[in-house]
């Protein structure tokens, strides 16, 4: 036997989240490196608080990906270039961090026992905080990074091309 379950009213039982990042930007080389990662979330009642931080870390880890490694080129005839995993990076277990992670809890008034969905919360707002943080992190030096992946050539593309127009501090 198979049975589901759907609220009376359907109106969409979203957890909320709150993502901060800081981080360390080496302009000669372009890396980049996360120091510290707090993650506050509401997802509600967690029936299994387990499982949700991990689904919440696992999206921290894919969120990392899109926001530092994660790309898919072509070149001018439409042949992908990131052929292997080689070429296209993902994040391995020196480039996420230990997260802090905090639950706020809100129970949802239109689910049974208030839990809310807690699914993609966590790989969503990783680009985000890092892309704000590493412009942060180069706002000195007149640079402003507006495409993701932000990979180390073109974090030191823009540091070049900032200091070359004279908007550069530094």
């Amino acid at each position: 036997m198979t049975q589901g379950y759907k609220p009376v009213r359907d109106s969409g039982t979203f957890s909320y989240a709150a993502h901060a990042a800081v981080v360390a930007v080496d302009p000669e080389v372009g890396e980049v490196e996360i120091l510290d990662y707090v993650i506050v979330e509401d997802g509600g009642v967690l029936v299994n608080p387990m499982v949700v931080d991990g689904q919440i870390y696992g999206g921290l880890a894919q969120g990392i990906g899109t926001a530092l490694y994660e790309e898919m080129p072509f070149d001018n005839s439409g042949q992908p270039l990131a052929t292997t995993l080689a070429d296209y990076l993902l994040p391995g277990a020196t480039e996420v961090p230990a997260a802090r992670l905090d639950h706020m809890e809100t129970p949802s008034p239109y689910t049974q026992f208030g839990v809310k969905g807690i699914g993609e919360g966590g790989a969503i707002a990783p680009p985000a905080a890092i892309a704000n943080a590493v412009n942060d992190a180069l706002r000195p030096l007149g640079v402003e990074l507006m495409q993701s992946p932000i990979t180390p050539h073109r974090v030191v593309a823009a540091v070049l091309a900032a200091r070359t127009s004279g908007r550069s501090a530094a």
